[in-house]
């Protein structure tokens, strides 16, 4: 009965969310996200309603398990960094720290429960060894990735490295794929070689979509 009402339960928490990232998202940037009004009222139901879907999706896809609460993190925070990198251009490292440790909580959860320290112990690698690569393609680059990108790539990488090597080189293929097209996108449309835009969106819904199908 107690495991049965687990996803409802998170599913209520998902329809809550809405509010609790905008003021979140807000706080790491300093500045608001958008106006008081209808906009305001429509962001925090569109968010809500997102993070509560996606919450279910993984619940279908692991199950109720301790990786199922670091997807439902990683979808939360996820929602946030999607916020302020489509208003504000910015993944705060605040944001991208949260997202980052409360999933390796989780996943020190799983580890823990059921026995699956190697698992853990690749993923960790992998989150240094990506976040490093990361910051030598930004060193080179500057002009075109950021901080929060790079810092995003790592944390990637901890959830995706979970999934062994199989599952952290496809998903990180398809957040980097994702993102291209975008980018040939807004190249097309703005005709424009250097235009810039949020990489992290992309990058997150890449990531996300690659952990439903590892």
């Amino acid at each position: 009965m107690v495991v049965s009402l687990v996803p409802w339960a998170v599913g209520a928490a998902g329809l809550l969310a809405g509010p609790v990232l905008l003021r979140l998202a807000e706080r790491a940037v300093g500045s608001p996200l958008t106006a008081p009004g209808l906009t305001r009222a429509v962001m925090f139901a569109v968010v809500s309603t997102v993070t509560a879907a996606l919450c279910w999706a993984g619940w279908f896809r692991f199950g109720t398990t301790p990786v199922w609460l670091a997807w439902c993190w990683a979808c939360t925070l996820g929602c946030g960094l999607v916020l302020t990198d489509l208003r504000c251009r910015r993944l705060p490292f605040p944001l991208v720290t949260a997202f980052a440790g409360g999933g390796m909580v989780a996943l020190l959860g799983a580890a823990a429960i059921e026995e699956r320290w190697p698992q853990l112990g690749f993923a960790c690698g992998a989150a240094v060894v990506v976040f490093a690569l990361a910051a030598l393609v930004q060193a080179w680059a500057p002009n075109h990735t950021g901080g929060g990108d790079t810092a995003l790539y790592g944390a990637l990488a901890l959830y995706l490295g979970w999934f062994g090597l199989e599952g952290l080189l496809r998903g990180l293929l398809m957040a980097s794929a994702l993102t291209a097209v975008v980018a040939l996108v807004v190249v097309a449309c703005s005709r424009r070689m250097n235009s810039q835009f949020p990489a992290g969106p992309s990058l997150l819904a890449g990531a996300l979509v690659s952990m439903l199908f590892a």
